[in-house]
């Protein structure tokens, strides 16, 4: 599998005046968890989504993993998030998890040309365990932040606990790395998330990740194209890495 091979989101981002649109890569190892519509068809569509993956599961694992993803969309909804994938694969013989996400949200207390800068500097006081860093991207100069978020899990246990989910003395460790993109239209921020919480499957995933916001395509209605989409240049090594892991 390669980036040019997974299915294509095309998103459209809206705006005031709706110039703007973003496509980005999905990789077909990771199914769209949706984020919009009413609630009834969110659950249906939870549903199906939780029968799918989890085909060899027991219903009451379903049911309670459905239930946990419902509890997560209405923080997705405030956030902006207008993409959600997550997968559940094997990887040399062992389960694995992680999520994708992509939002957008009002580009705030910086005009754009000073954008990265003033994330830079906002991101790294605010973050300081973190590695906050400006990355250069087809689709522009963003901001990069890698960190690990620690939640403690009362219960001492999980919606995928058995599966995929490693806790440590009930606290629960997921790996984070986040770009930010700010958008030609010097008003939005586009934001695009991977986390795991499968410490070994990491060097694998964030490879996966940055072929994803290297494949970040923007069309603004002014301009004939943002940017060049890098379909055909995902790093060979990579790729097959990826394909021995996804299938």
């Amino acid at each position: 599998m390669t980036a040019g091979e997974g299915p294509m989101s095309d998103i459209p981002i809206t705006t005031e005046d709706a110039r703007l649109q973003i496509r980005f890569v999905v990789p077909p190892a990771f199914h769209e968890v949706p984020v919009l519509g009413t609630d009834d068809q969110v659950a249906e569509e939870l549903w199906e989504l939780a029968c799918e993956v989890l085909a060899s599961q027991p219903e009451e694992v379903r049911v309670r993993w459905a239930v946990a993803l419902a509890g997560l969309i209405p923080s997705m909804a405030e956030a902006g998030v207008i993409h959600a994938g997550m997968c559940l694969v094997d990887v040399d013989g062992r389960p694995s998890t992680a999520s994708i996400t992509a939002s957008v949200c009002p580009l705030v207390g910086t005009d754009y040309p000073g954008a990265v800068d003033f994330l830079l500097t906002r991101l790294a006081l605010s973050r300081p365990e973190a590695e906050v860093t400006a990355v250069e991207l087809p689709a522009g100069r963003a901001v990069a932040v890698i960190d690990a978020v620690a939640t403690a899990v009362d219960d001492g246990s999980t919606p995928l606990d058995g599966l995929a989910v490693p806790l440590v003395d009930g606290v629960l460790t997921t790996s984070v790395i986040q770009v930010h993109l700010p958008l030609p239209n010097e008003s939005q921020l586009l934001s695009l998330e991977l986390s795991t919480p499968c410490p070994e499957d990491w060097v694998l995933y964030s490879e996966l990740f940055a072929d994803v916001v290297r494949s970040i395509h923007l069309e603004f209605a002014d301009l004939p194209t943002v940017s060049e989409p890098m379909y055909d240049t995902v790093d060979e090594e990579v790729a097959q890495r990826v394909k021995a892991a996804f299938g």
